[in-house]
């Protein structure tokens, strides 16, 4: 039966996802909630009887806002402990009886930074993975990637750490409210709400943050707004109960016609953790409250969700699409504010370089070629295609492939280099020079084989007790190339391939060093 995630692929769109702090808490150690931390940093400074104080706070607010409902009321309870949390705190740590690592009472002076802000940003900079949770994460990396804007009320770095890992497009953050008010691409952008454990400053906490956040609501909601209208939205590690995210929500839906609410109950999922549910459970809830039906997916298997909204493709990955917009902003945009525009024939993996050259002039980028169009490769694709799907390569594209990548980086390149004649081919004479020395260089795989750090050179003759050993990856990927001439071919090959589909499905558009040598040493091994 089809879900709205299913048709969500279909229409092959990048959504803007929403994560709260039930994704951390599901994929990372000692996780808190709010009320736990809360608690946490309560017996910190000295005092006892957390929940005692709370239930005086509830009922205190209860007298005093009759109009809340139960929802409002705790959120209201937690910021107010909140503050007292802060006073007596801060006190007590310039009185020196609490001590902050790195941090003093001068610091907290010259900075104007409270040292309860300080104490939870420390608390929230270091996280574990939990055991088991292996092959979700993989799934959940895979889905962020696909994702066109990412919003969270989280403190912890896990979604930007997670989405900026090695040999990948990185994501571009804006903390508090300071991205709301700076011009912006809409693709490959991680909002953080309520502040980040690497600017302790802006972390909202307690009830004086949230007032100054509510302040400027009306420009957030604005901002909001205008990125929802177009894409599908997805929350995640959020309750329907969250506060933050049914005020989201109905701000959202006040400013749109009867008909547009009707276009949005089609594009906003909820996803909600059903404890053992191993399916995709959808129900329909219609909220009077929020003015709109909210799609409801219930489900403990996150990796068939996560999986599902990677299966977007649309040739590009946001990121990518950001680096695009940026590049020919400044080319076209910024540059022809100079005057008139000069043109420049570039691949598509050269824009990578290509800042570097806008100041040199003035400029308009075309892709391609003189005489036709073509699509250069990355070098993830260019490889994987190189050992595995040979069809996808042209020799001509091959060819101009590697004479653009620095001579002294290692790449495969020998299917297309023996038995051609070089100096025959259409390529720029300074192209042909170029590829003569790689072949030069890059000839024999003992000389590929010195250059790996001494420290690893481990002479092991199976490739399971090499992976047995669990080094970290890049040394993993040395000890293999070490070995590579002793090793099963077969399982040689499964490696490499299984390491070049899972660069490729993250959107990574580089390969490690480590990498680059080992599948270089391999291409030598089967084809000299």
């Amino acid at each position: 039966m089809t879900n709205i995630l299913d048709t969500l692929a279909e229409k092959n769109e990048f959504p803007i996802v929403f994560i709260g702090s039930g994704i951390s808490k599901r994929f990372l150690n000692d996780f808190p909630d709010w009320p736990t931390l809360l608690e946490e940093f309560w017996k910190k400074a000295g005092m006892q009887n957390f929940y005692g104080e709370l239930n005086n706070v509830l009922s205190q607010v209860r007298i005093e806002h009759p109009e809340f409902n139960e929802r409002e009321v705790e959120h209201e309870a937690y910021i107010q402990i909140g503050a007292t949390l802060e006073g007596i705190f801060n006190k007590r740590f310039n009185d020196e009886d609490i001590l902050i690592e790195g941090f003093t009472p001068h610091e907290s002076f010259r900075t104007k930074l409270s040292p309860l802000k300080k104490a939870v940003a420390n608390r929230f900079l270091s996280y574990y993975l939990r055991e088991g949770k292996e092959k979700e994460y993989e799934s959940f990396v895979k889905m962020i990637r696909k994702t066109q804007i990412i919003l969270t009320t989280n403190y912890d770095t896990f979604i930007e750490d997670s989405y900026n890992s090695p040999g990948t497009n990185r994501i571009t953050k804006f903390i508090g409210q300071k991205g709301f008010f700076t011009e912006t691409f809409n693709y490959a952008e991680l909002y953080k709400l309520h502040g980040c454990a690497k600017s302790p400053g802006d972390i909202v906490l307690a009830k004086d943050d949230y007032i100054k956040f509510e302040k400027n609501s009306v420009l957030i909601s604005a901002k909001i707004t205008s990125m929802m209208l177009n894409s599908p939205i997805i929350f995640m590690g959020y309750s329907l109960t969250d506060v933050n995210v049914r005020k989201i929500i109905r701000n959202f839906t006040r400013s749109l016609t009867d008909a547009e609410v009707q276009l949005l109950e089609e594009r906003l999922i909820l996803l909600e953790w059903s404890e053992g549910e191993q399916g995709l459970v959808e129900e329909v809830l219609n909220d009077r409250d929020l003015g709109c039906k909210i799609k409801v997916i219930k489900t403990d298997n996150y990796s068939l969700v996560f999986d599902k909204i990677s299966s977007v493709n649309q040739g590009v990955t946001p990121a990518e699409v950001r680096k695009y917009q940026h590049v020919i902003k400044q080319l076209i945009v910024d540059s022809g504010k100079k005057g008139s525009l000069n043109s420049l024939l570039v691949s598509p993996i050269q824009l990578e370089d290509i800042e570097e050259r806008i100041g040199d002039g003035k400029l308009v980028v075309a892709l391609g070629d003189a005489t036709y169009i073509f699509k250069m490769p990355d070098l993830v694709t260019y490889s994987y295609d190189y050992f595995f799907d040979p069809e996808q390569l042209q020799t001509d594209i091959a060819l101009r492939f590697i004479a653009s990548q620095n001579k002294n980086s290692r790449l495969p390149f020998l299917k297309f280099t023996k038995d051609v004649d070089i100096d025959k081919t259409n390529l720029h004479p300074f192209d042909k020079e170029k590829i003569k020395q790689r072949i030069a260089a890059y000839s024999d795989a003992n000389n590929c084989i010195k250059t790996i750090n001494s420290s690893y050179k481990n002479k092991i003759d199976s490739f399971e007790e090499i992976l047995s050993l669990k080094y970290k990856q890049d040394k993993e990927f040395d000890v293999i190339a070490y070995n590579a001439p002793r090793l099963d071919r077969v399982k040689l090959e499964d490696y490499i391939k299984d390491k070049l589909i899972k660069f490729r499905d993250e959107g990574a558009r580089s390969i490690p060093t480590q990498l680059r040598r080992l599948i270089t040493i391999y291409d030598l091994l089967i084809n000299k």
